[in-house]
């Protein structure tokens, strides 16, 4: 028997839990609105100006645990010992997506770190085949790309058991959209936009924050390829992931400008100039994955430059959307 759920193309793919929100929503693709209208508030952490060596940057409320638009059922490995591969098997024939925690990439042919490093991370199974014995496991593979590919099933069962005996609590969660219809919100919206606008660095200081939200995320950022730059941060530990999320925002944020523009017939003036925003975006994080590939420690400053005029174009824009909603709705 084989089994194979679609998937769509996810909203942000940076983390595989970011990717598992929004690729399992081919059953109701109005869940996506849900992400439009809730989803675009960066965050990070200012632990890495005090020796931790990545910004943990992230967009609130875009986790699959952090709504109720899914049907989630979650199983502990330590509760389903001797039959991991029998529910993972009949959650998939009732149309469960499954995720999985705690399993050793190390073991899992076609994963980022197989035969490579141990590392116990996620993913998501998308799919069985009894036949050939294998899943279908939509994550990072070993080029670094986020796509699904096929492994051997005593692969997933070697990356489980080597994790358990690390002492890793590791487990399956079951996901299946809800079939309640979301409708994309301007006022919602509005509200996200004008949070993530209202934000400096009097509000969110260095010395007294351990998190930081909204646009002045990238402030830190900036701050981030300083220590990048003087070697406070070693090169060997920077985070290679930073600049792809602040791609993924602004290509949502475009997204979600665009929807506004044509509800509220604005024209493209906004949309057309954020563009460009997006492609500078898209710029930044190819010079620092060259930067990653080999290191070229004189990009770092030019990053810095580009995100910091990056930020005072896109408060400008979004600051000016905002106005033309307020004159509309």
């Amino acid at each position: 028997m084989k089994i194979e759920l679609e998937l769509l193309e996810p909203m942000y793919s940076t983390y595989h839990h970011y990717g598992a929100s929004t690729a399992i929503i081919k059953s109701n693709p109005t869940i996506k609105n849900w992400y439009l209208n809730n989803a675009i508030n960066l965050y990070c952490s200012t632990r890495f100006t005090r020796g931790y060596t990545t910004p943990e940057l992230g967009i609130c409320n875009a986790h699959w645990q952090q709504n109720d638009i899914f049907e989630i059922k979650n199983y502990p490995f330590t509760h389903i010992t001797g039959c991991t591969n029998t529910v993972i098997h009949n959650l998939l024939n009732d149309g469960y997506y499954v995720y999985f925690n705690g399993v050793d990439d190390y073991y899992i042919k076609g994963k980022t770190w197989y035969k490579e490093q141990h590392f116990i991370h996620n993913g998501l199974i998308c799919g069985y085949d009894t036949v050939e014995k294998t899943y279908c496991i939509y994550a990072y593979n070993s080029k670094w790309k986020y796509e699904r590919f096929w492994t051997p099933q005593k692969c997933f069962d070697k990356g489980r058991l080597y994790a358990k005996k690390q002492g890793a609590k590791g487990g399956l969660w079951a996901l299946k959209p809800k079939s309640d219809i979301i409708n994309f919100s301007i006022n919602d919206v509005c509200k996200e936009i004008s949070k993530y606008l209202d934000s400096n660095m009097s509000k969110y200081p260095e010395d007294k924050c351990w998190s930081v939200y909204g646009i002045v995320v990238h402030e830190y950022i900036a701050k981030y390829m300083d220590k990048l730059y003087d070697g406070s941060i070693p090169y060997e530990r920077m985070d290679r992931r930073v600049f792809r999320l602040i791609w993924e925002h602004k290509r949502v944020m475009l997204e979600i400008i665009g929807k506004i523009e044509q509800e509220l017939m604005l024209g493209n003036e906004i949309s057309k100039k954020y563009k460009l925003l997006v492609s500078e975006a898209d710029t930044m994080r190819m010079l620092y994955a060259s930067h990653h590939m080999k290191r070229r420690d004189a990009v770092l400053p030019i990053i810095k430059k580009k995100l910091l005029k990056l930020m005072d174009e896109e408060k400008k824009l979004l600051t000016l959307l905002i106005e033309k909603i307020e004159g509309k709705v």
